[in-house]
């Protein structure tokens, strides 16, 4: 796998964005309808695409330093996302690691953490925080092997409230 970060362009790759922002948001409504009987549309107050078109735009906000998103593609095919947003001074948040299910397992989504923490580095932030879903257990050894630990829920994390007390938030030092 030969993977190319290309720095998004919403109006060349919002459909793909939102094709891929679908994808991921309905696998965690999917896993939180289970896990907990809750439903991630009723918690978001409206359905999955018209929220991922509502957050489209500022999750894919910024120039480095103050964030980065990527689609990354493997020769021309688009097989997953990522970015880094400043949420305050030296810190950034990871956002949307995503890889299409047809790749999963081949060590795309590390690379795409690697990415965005060298990106974090660069931007000169001093550490990087993320929440994460308790079913999300292939991220979890990828955050921990790159040094994440769990922390309290942090302000501004995306995730709703209601979900804050089985979440997992988690934090990086980078100096």
């Amino acid at each position: 796998m030969n993977l190319q970060f290309e720095r998004v362009d919403l109006v060349r790759d919002r459909e793909v964005l939102t094709r891929f922002n679908v994808a991921y948001l309905n696998w965690i409504a999917a896993a939180v309808e289970e896990r907990f009987a809750l439903s991630l549309s009723g918690l978001l107050g409206m359905a999955i695409p018209t929220y991922v078109e509502s957050a489209l735009d500022k999750l894919c906000a910024g120039t480095p330093p103050e964030g980065a998103f990527y689609l990354v593609l493997d020769g021309n095919t688009a097989i997953g996302m990522g970015g880094l947003r400043q949420v305050s001074e030296g810190v950034g948040e990871i956002k949307r690691i995503y890889v299409s299910e047809a790749v999963r397992g081949g060590g795309a989504g590390a690379k795409i953490l690697d990415r965005l923490v060298q990106d974090a580095r660069a931007f000169g932030y001093r550490e990087l925080v993320l929440d994460t879903g308790p079913f999300m257990t292939s991220a979890h050894r990828l955050y921990e092997a790159a040094g994440f630990f769990d922390i309290p829920p942090y302000p501004g994390a995306e995730v709703p409230e209601a979900l804050h007390h089985d979440w997992r938030f988690m934090r990086c030092l980078l100096s």
